[in-house]
């Protein structure tokens, strides 16, 4: 069956159709041509314009359901069928085959359609988070979607051994006009599809600011690093679009060039996220979980402050090489330094040598954040969070602006 589906999906695409339904009109006009009764001048073209008659048509959706109405063939068939003319039969003839071929159009697109968007399984063993992102591919593939697919709706969990035990995956492909599920049942891969078009809850649907494809968040979630909880059963994970409200202590930005993270400062305000979810789980009952910790990773994001945000944060400017410490106490002037940091680029250095540098700027809040500027290289910093050290290559004037606070 599945070859059939296949020669039906290639006909159709390749114009194999069109050719076939364009090759038997042209053929049966010119049969029906030399049946003529009488020689009348134009002829030909006169059966070409009863053909395009009888195809004539008017359509309306009801309920996201197409009703089409040959309004050709009944204009025809009402007021010129009985009108004295030469060659009244094979015109009839003409007109009828064009509302034939209407109705031959439309069963074919029926048909291409119920193989095109069909429910389909794919037996893939050993189903793990290890293998998803080829999967995938595997799926995309075999279903002819294109390069980059939306992602409308996702969440996975697993177990400690990294097996897929739940998954709802729900993706769209604008230019193919799919709209795609993909579960899993018995073990296989189970894949919905439907068209776009015929699915009123999807053709408004709204993308936030920030929208992550479906191969963008795979690759992240491949790449992340996840802690693993020796208290945790099942893992799960979620990708959520456009949240306005994030507990900034449980939040970590995600550099999509390396796929390292780095947590949120503690008084970002977030106006706009893209972000995975992800929350380990401990089994308390049969059917009963709790969540034993919870994370957001954010994968696009929009970060707005004020001046009350850092009310209560003290910052600290210590300069070791001069053994001055400066503490910055008016609100506007913490705005105006905080707002300085936020607005640098700065990358995650990836560096096969480590960086034999000590710092000897260091920007301190009372939260445990620290970061320590470099006076002998000044394109890099390291940020000390606990116990954790992480180096980046940022703005070689970095250095200066901060050190003008130690000289004040």
């Amino acid at each position: 069956m599945e070859y059939i589906y296949k020669f039906i999906e290639f006909a159709e695409e390749s114009g194999m159709i069109n050719l076939i339904f364009w090759g038997a009109i042209i053929a049966y006009l010119i049969h029906i041509y030399y049946k003529k009764e009488e020689n009348e001048k134009y002829l030909a073209l006169k059966l070409v314009g009863f053909f395009i008659l009888g195809g004539f048509r008017l359509e309306f959706a009801f309920n996201w359901y197409p009703i089409i109405i040959p309004a050709g063939f009944l204009l025809y068939w009402f007021l010129l069928k009985n009108k004295e003319r030469p060659n009244s039969i094979i015109k009839k003839k003409a007109t009828i085959l064009g509302v034939s071929m209407l109705y031959l159009t439309v069963l074919s697109n029926i048909i291409y359609d119920s193989v095109e968007y069909r429910d389909m399984k794919f037996d893939i063993k050993n189903i793990s988070m290890d293998t998803l992102k080829e999967d995938y591919e595997t799926i995309k593939n075999e279903l002819g979607l294109s390069l980059d697919t939306n992602i409308i709706n996702f969440e996975v969990k697993y177990d400690n051994n990294k097996k897929i035990k739940l998954l709802d995956m729900n993706i769209e492909d604008k230019e193919k006009n799919k709209f795609v599920s993909i579960g899993i049942y018995n073990g296989d891969y189970s894949v919905k599809q439907s068209k776009i078009s015929s699915k009123g809850q999807i053709v408004e649907h709204e993308f936030g600011e920030f929208n992550t494809t479906t191969e963008e968040l795979l690759e992240t979630i491949d790449n992340i690093e996840l802690k693993k909880y020796d208290k945790a059963d099942i893992y799960t994970i979620k990708y959520e679009n456009n949240l306005s409200y994030i507990e900034n202590e449980k939040t970590y930005i995600v550099n999509l060039a390396d796929y390292s993270t780095d947590k949120l400062y503690p008084n970002s305000e977030i106006i706009n996220a893209s972000c995975i979810m992800y929350i380990p789980m401990e089994k308390v009952s049969e059917g009963s979980w709790s969540d034993i910790d919870y994370k957001y990773y954010l994968t696009n994001y929009e970060i707005s402050s004020s001046e009350e945000n850092y009310e209560d944060v003290e910052i600290t400017i210590e300069n070791i090489n001069n053994k001055k410490s400066v503490l910055i106490d008016d609100i506007y002037e913490k705005y105006e330094l905080m707002e300085e940091l936020n607005s640098i680029n700065i990358a995650r250095w990836n560096g096969e040598n480590d960086i034999d540098l000590e710092p000897d700027l260091f920007i301190k809040d009372n939260d445990g954040n620290r970061l320590g500027l470099c006076s002998k290289d000044k394109v890099f910093a390291r940020r000390d969070i606990g116990e954790t050290s992480v180096w980046y290559i940022v703005p070689s004037d970095l250095y200066d602006k901060i050190n003008l606070y130690t000289m004040k």
